[in-house]
C-alpha cells in the first residue's frame, strides 16, 4: 500500500473521530443529562411517596425520615451514586450503545489497524446520530430503561 493511500486513511480516520465528537456532545450528552434530570425525579418522588422529607440541589436530592438518610446525586462521568448516610449502597452509570468506541485519538500505524478503526467508528457514527441511552447497574450490571424499577430493585419493595 503507499504511503498516500496510508495518509488518506489517517485523514479519514481523523475526520470521524472529529464528527464522531461532534455527534455525541450534541446528540448523546443532552440525552444523558436527561435521563439524570429523570431518575433524581423519580428519587424524589419515590421517597416523597413514603413520606420522606426531601432536600434538593442541582447535582443531588437528600432523603430523611427520622434518622434514615439517603442521598442521590451525579458526577462528571454521568454515574449516579446513591447513599445511605456516608455508605455507597449503588452506583448507576448512565450509559450509551457504543460508548466503547469513542476515542480521542488513534496511534496504530498498519494500514489494517487504521482500517478497522475506520470500520468502527462508521458503526459508532450511526449509535451517535439516533443515541441510545440507558441505565446500568455498574459496569457489566444489568441494563435498566425505568428507574423506578432501579429504585425498587435497591430498595426491595
Amino acid at each position: 500500500m503507499s504511503m498516500k493511500n496510508l495518509e488518506e486513511l489517517k485523514v479519514e480516520l481523523a475526520y470521524l473521530i472529529g464528527m464522531n465528537h461532534e455527534l455525541y456532545e450534541k446528540n448523546v450528552l443532552p440525552v444523558m443529562n436527561m435521563k439524570i434530570e429523570e431518575f433524581l425525579n423519580v428519587f424524589e418522588d419515590y421517597f416523597r411517596e413514603r413520606g420522606f422529607v426531601v432536600r434538593r440541589k442541582d447535582d443531588s436530592v437528600r432523603v430523611s425520615f427520622d434518622i434514615l438518610n439517603f442521598k442521590a446525586a451525579f458526577n462528571d462521568n454521568h454515574d449516579i451514586l446513591i447513599m445511605k448516610g456516608r455508605e455507597k449502597i449503588a452506583l448507576i452509570q448512565v450509559k450509551f450503545n457504543g460508548e466503547g468506541e469513542l476515542i480521542e485519538d488513534f496511534d496504530g500505524e498498519s494500514a489494517a489497524q487504521i482500517e478497522m478503526e475506520i470500520e468502527k467508528q462508521k458503526q459508532l457514527t450511526a449509535y451517535l446520530k439516533n443515541p441510545e441511552v440507558f441505565y446500568a447497574g455498574g459496569e457489566s450490571g444489568p441494563r435498566f430503561d425505568n428507574p423506578l424499577t432501579i429504585l425498587m430493585s435497591i430498595f426491595n419493595v
